[in-house]
């Protein structure tokens, strides 16, 4: 059972509590606006791909991650366009939603 509520309008998060507590947007905002966030609309697998462990997500879960693997790729290569701390607050809003898959995947 999924322990956040989202609205999205237009292919945009506008708003999103989890736990019934609203999340702050401006770090999701940053990720939304970076050319490498996709917001999925269907669920996934993902990958850990230094474990090889796999987990199912659903699409937000899935976007959170995709932009989290993507950013930390452009910022080994020197290229991380957006601050450290939006990645960190993408890391920690999956960690709120799903423990099990911020441990399998990027813990």
């Amino acid at each position: 059972m999924k322990n956040y509520e989202i609205v999205v309008k237009d292919g945009v998060i506008e708003s999103l509590k989890v736990d019934g507590k609203a999340k702050g947007m401006r770090d999701l905002n940053k990720a939304q606006s970076a050319p490498y966030w996709k917001l999925f609309d269907t669920n996934g697998w993902a990958s850990n791909p230094f474990s090889g462990a796999e987990i199912e997500l659903d699409a937000l879960e899935l976007s959170i991650y995709n932009f989290c693997l993507s950013w930390y790729a452009r910022y080994e290569r020197g290229i991380a366009d957006l601050p450290i701390q939006v990645y960190d607050s993408m890391k920690y809003l999956l960690l709120a939603i799903n423990p099990r898959a911020y441990m399998d995947l990027l813990d």
